[in-house]
């Protein structure tokens, strides 16, 4: 059975079971520790991968000289989309306003006036601390360091010379291992999946912000649809010359974008999204595995489009007045900036962007912005779709462009 539809099935059983049990009180640690369960077996196979599958990848782009390309044609994907979605979802906030509604967590704390700079400093310890088990027990929030050391390993690892070629032969293969554990992974993970929903599901019901206005609510979830459908694949058609079918690959990556939006971990769902880029889009490996760490660590195009969105409807509810385009828009280019230091902040992209970005513009919202906790399994879940959505696009157009890609036929997807 295609991983679209088991994954679909994990999702609707998720949000059973957190209808069902929603109201025990017991429910929600019980699902909040089965989720740390299912990312941290995420983020090890995404470690694994990273370090083996990205120094393969980018040592054999260096063989053929494509390094350049893929990264250059990565790194266009990414500040398109990074501009893009903000700015249209600014333009939509304009255009509807909404408020963001208050929550249970209203008044429970503050935000630290550090905090921005604290995770600058955090990060740079961790990538400094020289420490391998330290980047092993932050891998499943910082993979930061990790991509950079398999990107210098790839850089040496060119098979220019006899002595090397034995060790690019066996880390390509080791690779290929890789590819057949996290496609093996796949095919099982909706009951990750399952997990992870059960956690979003039961935090989102028990919480109650969702329910509080409709309005809201209703605009929270098709804005991130919006950008999906409509922005990204008319974004999709000008970088492929309208020579793609972006929905094809949307929907034959179904599994994956599922991943991301139960888990709001990007990195969690990285092993699904390479996977899924070769074996459904005919992708080659070492362009999957060098654009994902790329897109891994700039690429937050989507958790952006949903902070611009919180902000605006935080300053709605702290002001009682409607955003206007000007101020909306200046918002999502705030957000845009933040959104390529998001990654050193993984799994809570949408905080991070939300507090850097107005204490760039210089706004004050009495720590209104702690409200957005009650919603923040939500808010991370959608804004990391699309940025999984981002990531398995942009392979696609690097394949294209460089002309290697190929089409399996439906029956030989996953």
């Amino acid at each position: 059975m295609k991983t679209w539809i088991t994954y679909l099935t994990s999702l609707l059983l998720g949000l059973a079971t957190a209808l069902l049990l929603g109201d025990a009180a017991w429910s929600l640690p019980l699902f909040g520790t089965l989720y740390t369960l299912a990312i941290n077996t995420g983020t090890l196979l995404a470690l694994a991968m990273v370090v083996v599958s990205t120094t393969s990848a980018f040592a054999s782009l260096r063989k053929d000289g494509l390094g350049s390309r893929t990264a250059g044609i990565s790194l266009a994907w990414t500040l398109v989309t990074a501009l893009a979605l903000p700015l249209m979802t600014g333009l939509v906030c304009a255009a509807f306003p909404v408020v963001f509604p208050v929550s249970t967590t209203a008044g429970s704390g503050s935000v630290a006036p550090s905090y921005v700079s604290s995770v600058f400093a955090n990060a740079w310890q961790l990538t400094t601390s020289g420490d391998p088990t330290v980047y092993l027990s932050a891998a499943d929030s910082f993979l930061v360091p990790v991509v950079l050391l398999a990107l210098v390993m790839g850089w040496a690892l060119k098979p220019d010379a006899d002595i090397i070629k034995p060790a690019y032969i066996t880390m390509n293969s080791l690779s290929e291992v890789m590819y057949r554990i996290a496609r093996a992974t796949s095919y099982f993970g909706y009951f990750l999946v399952f997990l992870s929903s059960c956690y979003m599901f039961s935090v989102t019901y028990q919480e109650k912000t969702f329910f509080v206005d409709g309005t809201f609510s209703a605009l929270l979830v098709a804005v991130p649809l919006c950008l999906s459908l409509v922005v990204l694949p008319v974004l999709f058609e000008i970088f492929t010359k309208g020579k793609g079918n972006p929905y094809k690959t949307l929907y034959r990556n179904l599994a994956c974008q599922i991943a991301a939006l139960t888990s709001g971990n990007y990195i969690f769902s990285m092993p699904f999204t390479m996977a899924g880029a070769r074996y459904n889009d005919g992708v080659q490996k070492r362009i999957s595995s060098s654009a994902s760490s790329l897109f891994y660590l700039f690429t937050r195009g989507g958790s952006a489009a949903v902070a611009t969105f919180s902000i605006i409807a935080l300053i709605a509810s702290v002001t009682g007045a409607a955003v206007d385009i000007p101020t909306s828009l200046l918002i999502a280019l705030a957000c845009a900036l933040m959104s390529f230091v998001a990654s050193l902040s993984s799994g809570f992209e949408i905080m991070f962007i939300t507090i850097a970005a107005m204490k760039l513009m210089g706004i004050d919202l009495f720590s209104a912005e702690v409200t957005m906790l009650g919603l923040l399994p939500l808010l991370s879940g959608l804004g990391t779709m699309v940025d999984t959505q981002i990531a398995l696009l942009g392979s696609t157009i690097v394949a294209r462009r460089i002309g290697v890609d190929v089409c399996p036929s439906y029956k030989d997807i996953m």
